[in-house]
Parts: structure tokens; C-alpha cells; sequence
């Protein structure tokens, strides 16, 4: 097995020069750090993480908890773009992402605290808001940097936090639908307890006020982010003997295409009976009929921001800093049209 010895001979250097560049502490000119990388490669070495932790004091790993084990988590297109948003900004770094799950949200405070008592992680991204339960307030008694996918609950000016304005292009998506003439607009949120629910149901509060509106309550269900609960709250709407809306606004593609499937079998056409939007542009979206108009919402790109944030800070040993909101967009497709009444 190579060691750093025969490193440091292959590229010409002395031994402590290739421990500084793989710790990555010192100063090192490109042309010294590319000749030892290119002699580490050459010969197969690979550095002693454990040892390169304990001597720099980091584990060079972020991790992640999954807030809620359950099946449409990992079916929704949030998940897998933020993994990938997290290794694009990882990776180059040198860093690793360490991934967890709890069994309840409460649980995912637990599972926090194991990481970092262990000091398996050098830092975390926090991937849920909830209204019920206070990761933030938890986290802010540790000394852990930690940044947050979403905007916090509760104004923190110390916290560092990275999201997309979910109220403002939810009510977007709705002005879009109220300019195409619709005026019974229903709204298919989340889990109720999960903040961004809150902030697109704000969105479609503000944009039916806009437009003078009247909103009603039989119209605003949740469907947990699931393809069934879409489904569900069209059913709702229809058992409860209320007139049907003529387009229906979901808080991700899932629901949506939950919506759609309901409406075919009540024989409503999508768009010429009922418009649909989704949130999210999930992979699915435009594949399926009719292609979903839906609200692209960079997660991948959230992600990124929110670990090249955390990295910073482990590298400077300071506490992360920042708030960055990063722009989502209306993709239109075939599944909205103009209503075919005015009635309200």
C-alpha cells in the first residue's frame, strides 16, 4: 500500500508537503497540489481519513435528516433534487454527505443530535420547517454551524437559511389562472404542518383578495404531498355537494396528477373542464396527459446554495451567515386553459 513517502517521491516533494494538501489547511501553490494529486492518483494512495479528521478536527461530511420516513417523501421530486443539489456542491469541495431518517418528526431532532454528539458530521442541512415542532430553537443551542432549506419559522436574525419566495409565486400561479378567467380556484396544500403549506396557502389567500375573490373554505384541502391526497381532496369537494372549482392549484406535481386522475373519472376534462397546476416541474410532468402546467422550483439549485454556505462556514470555523432567496418560475403547459365561465 502506497504511503505518503512514496508520494512525496513521485512528485518531487517533501512529505509534509503532500500532509498539507490533503488536509488542506495550508497555503499550496496549483502546480505543487496538482503534481501531488497527480502522484497520489498514479499510485493508488489514499489519505487516512480518520487520522486527516482527528489532526484538522473535521470529518469533512454534511449531513442531511430526512424529517419523515413515508413513502411519498421519497416519491415527490424534492427528495432526489436535493441530494443532487447537495453533492454538487460537496463533491468539488471534498466533502461527503452523510444521510439520515427518523420515524416521526420530533424524532428528527434525535437523530440530529446523534450526528453531531458522535461527530459524525462537521455540519447539517436542515430540510424541514414545521410549525409543530422547533428544529431551529434545538440547533441554535449547539455550537454546529447548520443551515436551513427553507425559511424558518420564527424571525431568527442569526440564522442562516436559503428558500424560494413560496407565497409570492404561489400567488403567481394563481393570478395566472384568475387572468385566464377562472374564478372558483381550489387549493391542494401539503401537510398543514410543514411551513411552506403555510406560505402557498398565504399565496392564494392574497392573490383571490387581489382580485376580489371570494375564497371558500371547502376549497382549501390537504393532500400531504401525495399522488392519493390530490386525488382525495377533488372527492372531497365533490361529496360534500359543492359546485366544482373550475381549476385546481396543487403544492407539487404528485397531488396534481392526483387531481387529474379524479377529474377523469368524473368525466371533467383537463384543461377544457377544469386547469390544473403543479409545483415542483417533476421529471413526470411533462410526460404525462396532458403535460402539467406547473411552477419549477429550484431545489437542486437551493440545495447547492445551502451546502457551499455550510462549507464555508466549516472551513472558516465560523457560524453560517446568509438568507438567499432563489427564483422559481411558471412552466406552462397544456393542462390550463381559459375557463369556459365566468361564474363565481
Amino acid at each position: 500500500m502506497p504511503t505518503i513517502r512514496d508520494v512525496a517521491d513521485q512528485a518531487g516533494v517533501h512529505p509534509s508537503t503532500v500532509s498539507r494538501v490533503f488536509s488542506g489547511n495550508a497555503k499550496i501553490s496549483d502546480e505543487t497540489r496538482a503534481r501531488v494529486l497527480s502522484a497520489a492518483q498514479q499510485l493508488g494512495f489514499q489519505p487516512n481519513a480518520i487520522a486527516r479528521s482527528l489532526s484538522v478536527r473535521r470529518t469533512e461530511t454534511i449531513a442531511a435528516v430526512v424529517p419523515h420516513v413515508f413513502q411519498g417523501y421519497f416519491e415527490d421530486a424534492f427528495f432526489p433534487q436535493v441530494m443532487s443539489g447537495l453533492l454538487d456542491a460537496a463533491y468539488p469541495r471534498g466533502f461527503r454527505i452523510l444521510l439520515s431518517g427518523s420515524n416521526s418528526h420530533a424524532d428528527e431532532i434525535t437523530q440530529m443530535f446523534q450526528i453531531l454528539g458522535s461527530r459524525q458530521a462537521d455540519g447539517i442541512v436542515v430540510l424541514s420547517t414545521r410549525l409543530d415542532v422547533d428544529t431551529v430553537g434545538a440547533l441554535r443551542r449547539q455550537s454546529t454551524p447548520f443551515v436551513i432549506l427553507g425559511r424558518p419559522v420564527a424571525e431568527y436574525p442569526d440564522i442562516c437559511w436559503v428558500d424560494t419566495d413560496s407565497e409570492r409565486y404561489t400567488a403567481e400561479c394563481v393570478r395566472y389562472l384568475i387572468n385566464l378567467g377562472h374564478r372558483r380556484i381550489a387549493y391542494v396544500g401539503g401537510d398543514p404542518e410543514v411551513a411552506v403549506t403555510r406560505e402557498r396557502q398565504a399565496g392564494y389567500q392574497r392573490a383571490m383578495d387581489e382580485a376580489g375573490l371570494p375564497v371558500n373554505p371547502n376549497w382549501i384541502v390537504y393532500g400531504y404531498f401525495a399522488e392519493n391526497g390530490g386525488y382525495r381532496a377533488v372527492h372531497h369537494i365533490k361529496e360534500i355537494g359543492e359546485t366544482m372549482p373550475t381549476a385546481f392549484y396543487a403544492a407539487n406535481d404528485l397531488m396534481a396528477i392526483g387531481v387529474m386522475r379524479a377529474l377523469r373519472e368524473l368525466d371533467l376534462c383537463v384543461p377544457t373542464d377544469v386547469s390544473v397546476i403543479g409545483t415542483n416541474d417533476a421529471p413526470e410532468a411533462k410526460h404525462i396527459f396532458p403535460a402539467l402546467t406547473t411552477l419549477r422550483v429550484p431545489y437542486a439549485k437551493m440545495a447547492t446554495k445551502a451546502a457551499e454556505l455550510l462549507i464555508d462556514a466549516i472551513l472558516s470555523d465560523e457560524p453560517a451567515t446568509g438568507k438567499a432567496y432563489i427564483p422559481s418560475r411558471l412552466i406552462v403547459r397544456d393542462s390550463t386553459a381559459p375557463c369556459k365561465t365566468s361564474e363565481v
